[in-house]
């Protein structure tokens, strides 16, 4: 599996007609079973309110892959360019200053 998505509905559905085929709407109810099918993906795309939520519930330290962090269709928390930033400091040690 090369790329999953965990997110909103419209998110979700955008992404499934760009060809994602593993997708799955966020539901509390769903999450941990949604993060266990998608552990093994290389990239897993998670809106950042979603991903928040499972940070919460300690759940993305479960994936081994690459998780992206992306804003919904209601814009941006910052979240996303700030863990850019720090897997970029991490892998390069160089801070990019916003």
């Amino acid at each position: 599996m090369d790329i999953a998505i965990i997110a909103d509905e419209d998110t979700v559905l955008g992404f499934k007609l760009a060809g994602v085929k593993n997708a799955t709407v966020y539901k509390e109810d769903n999450a941990k079973e949604a993060v266990n099918e998608y552990k093994n993906a290389k990239i897993v795309i998670v809106t950042e309110k979603v991903a928040a939520k499972l940070k919460e519930q300690e759940l993305l330290d479960n994936m081994h892959g690459v998780v992206a962090e992306i804003p919904d269709k209601s814009g941006s928390t910052g979240a996303a360019l700030e863990n850019i930033s720090t897997m970029l400091e991490e892998a390069i040690g160089v801070k990019l200053k916003s």
